[in-house]
């Protein structure tokens, strides 16, 4: 990758996965006003429109204070939550016109994992649209009875272009060492960050059943800003098997096939993109509140996200071969490329 991209670590890219799928925001107005004084609860907004996705969410929750005595001690149920009217909505904007506006309504369908925080407080809202490629959307929260307003605004950034791996099905992925695969796209405009994604498909046999599933080798972020030129990003070598081996457990007396593999490009706009540069240098996207944050009169994040995807892709015989006898994954009991 040239220099002017910046790696950033799996785990911090996971951590802002988390985020994408639950996550809930908030747009900017030129007439915002405090919405809390010093020491008062502060507004916390997820929101990661997704054009691909028929409906939208928003996650609105507040700070509080621990435990003076234990951080073990969960937080009461109010403490996490806005107990006062409120509304939250969307206002969709083409090249500074006003157009649709989409109100948010709860959601109690979703089921919410059991944890630290109070499950049944956690406040998620919906809105069935879908975002479009290049449009400006404004996310606001109002609180009527203090005349208060929190806000945020995004721009959904536009659709990068994958110009290798080719959509073909004859093409062959080649992780040997030394001989890299090199992915190569034109970035979408107001694009910033980048995970790409190789998923092996598999067939697990035995004498007793046959079972399918995958594992992933993921590059992690990939920061970049910059969209008036192609970019590349070089994977495979050991990191490849090395990723086989730890996705994939040792099962004695199964035979294993690579099926296909799948290249999916996770990419969000700038706004996401500093977020989660910040996360990662802070070391946390979730407990530090100092972290990069385009909620006015909150704190959060308010930004775009999309997927491409190249299906149908096959591990080069090489690959294959060292997969299935290499000192890393002998052990998986994968087919080489003979089939033996």
């Amino acid at each position: 990758m040239k220099n002017n991209i910046r790696h950033i670590t799996i785990a911090s890219w996971s951590r802002l996965a988390i985020l994408v799928l639950s996550s809930v925001l908030f747009t900017a107005c030129n007439e915002d006003v405090d919405v809390y004084a010093d020491g008062d609860p502060v507004p916390i907004v997820y929101s990661i429109l997704d054009p691909a996705a028929d409906v939208q969410y928003v996650r609105l929750g507040r700070s509080y204070i621990g435990s003076a005595v234990s951080g073990d001690i969960p937080p009461e149920v109010d403490s996490t939550v806005w107990n006062m009217p409120h509304e939250v909505y969307l206002e969709e904007y083409t090249d500074g016109v006003k157009g649709n506006t989409y109100r948010f309504e709860p959601d109690n369908d979703i089921q919410k994992d059991t944890g630290f925080f109070p499950a049944s407080n956690l406040r998620l809202y919906f809105a069935k649209f879908r975002p479009v490629y290049g449009r400006t959307y404004h996310l606001y929260v109002y609180f009527p009875d203090m005349v208060k307003m929190v806000s945020a605004t995004t721009r959904v950034h536009d659709m990068p272009q994958i110009l290798e791996p080719l959509p073909i099905s004859v093409r062959k992925i080649n992780f040997e060492q030394g001989q890299p695969c090199v992915i190569r796209w034109y970035p979408g405009q107001n694009t910033g960050v980048y995970e790409m994604i190789f998923r092996v498909h598999y067939r697990d046999s035995s004498a007793l059943s046959e079972d399918f599933a995958s594992a992933d080798y993921s590059s992690g972020g990939v920061f970049n800003l910059k969209t008036d030129q192609m970019q590349e990003y070089s994977m495979g070598g050991p990191s490849f098997f090395q990723a086989m081996a730890r996705e994939i457990p040792v099962k004695p007396g199964v035979v294993r096939q690579v099926i296909s593999v799948e290249f999916i490009m996770m990419s969000g706009n700038e706004d996401l993109a500093i977020h989660f540069r910040s996360g990662q240098e802070i070391g946390s996207n979730f407990t530090n509140l100092t972290e990069y944050s385009n909620i006015g009169n909150g704190v959060g994040i308010f930004a775009s996200r999309s997927i491409s995807r190249v299906p149908n892709l096959a591990l080069s015989n090489v690959t294959l071969d060292e997969l299935a006898n290499g000192d890393i994954t002998g052990a998986l009991g994968f087919k080489d490329s003979k089939g033996n």
